[in-house]
């Protein structure tokens, strides 16, 4: 089950398909309202983000996922497992 985080610091389940609850390319893009991009990340985690999120102006600041994973993040912010992705 991934999480997506949203700026205003709401956290939304995000179910994936099939049994093992993969998510597809395009729940993600729905998810952050665009393109996706990972964000390098060495927990166990796998981070994805609108790719305009390291864009100064483009998305809201997203204070708690840039907390949790120590660097300034905007939009909306998937993490799921890598078990999740295909």
């Amino acid at each position: 089950m991934a999480t997506v985080i949203h700026p205003d610091g709401h956290e939304e389940t995000l179910l994936g398909y099939g049994p093992r609850g993969i998510l597809t390319l395009e729940q993600m893009q729905k998810a952050v309202g665009g393109y996706i991009e990972h964000v390098p990340w060495t927990g166990r985690e796998i981070v994805f983000v609108n790719d305009g999120s390291f864009k100064a102006d483009e998305l809201l600041p997203n204070l708690s996922a840039s907390e949790r994973f120590q660097r300034p993040l905007r939009g909306p912010v998937i993490v799921c497992d890598a078990e999740e992705v295909i």
